[in-house]
């Protein structure tokens, strides 16, 4: 049996590369980046399965729709992530086993997470007192300054009522309207203005008050409103505090890992440098909260309660940034168990774990070996 790859040169192409020479003994014939001619030549020598492995779903589209056009009916498989092109290259050609290396690789970065190895397996236990804490106090600035806002208006609010009821024969619903009427600046409740100079004093200092927290709140609204919200003060796009994992990397592989995990009832919290990936957006979609920052940043972790944390996986495409993170999670929570995403590099899978910085997963290689599987099971089948 021979095959062809048809790959982008990428670390995955070369996997898929060592892969399937070994599933295919009688040679497999690699092209990077092949023009039109160069494919149209391969499937000249009739091979009997064509892989397409590309980082890229449209050149990985086109490259399918060829060989199927030259060589009708061969054995195909294709790696795509977008959920669309794949359904598109599936009705265009029916017989084409589509796989998703972001899918693919998840399983292999959140087991460790779930098969007992790093402790504690199951679905992730929320406190209630936990939902409280993260309404009062959430982990986003602005979201902080306008829960503040909104519960000095209401302690003030409160406070008022009170001296009304105290000092005054106001019954409680007129002692909550003229309340409501003074701090809002709308009217001062005539029973302040016949009572005692301390009654006076204290409405004076509530109205003061009112602003202040009046202008908190609604500087914390306009921020809420106008940045994109990616994280919540209550539902499920609130920062778990506990029993957690911390996905750091929001690419193809991290937004897949974050929603493997949540469907296996497993809390999850992303963080992502860059605020217009696109990962970003569908994670926000999909309700999954992300701390935009650097993983690396000590500081960031502990806001993403590191400390409390079931995991941290490190699920970046640098393997250096990988490192550096795994550090940094032990430097601030010692004994967190970590998860290394790694690829070609310079550190091999074999220092990494010498230096006992986690449990790496060079996931190139083991989903090049999970799809090879696909690919004889398809010829057996």
């Amino acid at each position: 049996m021979s095959a062809l790859l048809l790959g982008d040169g990428g670390p995955l192409a070369k996997a898929m590369e060592e892969s399937l020479r070994s599933g295919f003994p009688d040679g497999v014939t690699a092209l990077d980046g092949p023009s039109d001619d160069e494919v149209r030549s391969a499937l000249g020598s009739s091979p009997d399965s064509v892989v397409v492995a590309t980082r890229d779903d449209v050149i990985a589209l086109r490259l399918a729709l060829l060989v199927e056009a030259l060589s009708p009916g061969i054995h195909l498989v294709v790696t795509v992530f977008d959920r669309t092109v794949a359904g598109r290259l599936r009705t265009a050609v029916s017989h084409c086993e589509v796989l998703s290396f972001a899918e693919i690789s998840a399983p292999i970065l959140a087991d460790p997470c779930l098969d007992g190895s790093l402790g504690d397996v199951g679905p992730s236990r929320t406190r209630p007192l936990d939902r409280i804490v993260s309404a009062l106090w959430p982990v986003q600035p602005e979201a902080r300054i306008l829960v503040a806002g909104l519960v000095g208006l209401f302690v003030v609010i409160l406070a008022d009522i009170l001296l009304l009821l105290l000092a005054t024969d106001l019954g409680v619903v007129d002692a909550v309207y003229g309340s409501i009427r003074t701090l809002a600046t709308v009217q001062a409740e005539p029973a302040v203005s016949d009572g005692p100079a301390w009654l006076k004093l204290s409405s004076a200092a509530g109205m003061l008050a009112t602003l202040g927290f009046a202008a908190l709140f609604t500087a914390g609204l306009i921020q809420w409103l106008l940045d994109p919200r990616l994280t919540g003060i209550i539902g499920r796009k609130v920062v778990p505090r506990r029993d957690h994992v911390i996905v750091i990397g929001m690419g193809q592989v991290g937004l897949r890992l974050c929603t493997y995990l949540r469907d296996r009832g497993v809390a999850v919290v992303a963080v992502e440098l860059e605020p217009q990936a696109s990962a970003v957006r569908f994670a926000r979609d999909w309700n999954i909260p992300v701390l935009i920052g650097h993983g690396e940043d000590r500081t960031l972790l502990e806001r993403a309660f590191v400390s409390r944390a079931r995991a941290v996986i490190a699920a970046t495409s640098d393997d250096l940034v990988n490192i550096e993170i795994a550090i940094t999670a032990d430097a601030s929570q010692p004994g967190v168990p970590v998860v290394l995403r790694a690829r070609e590099g310079l550190v091999t899978r074999e220092t990494l774990e010498l230096v006992g910085l986690g449990i790496v997963r060079d996931i190139h290689r083991e989903s090049a070996s999970a799809i090879l599987e696909v690919v004889l099971s398809d010829r057996d089948g």
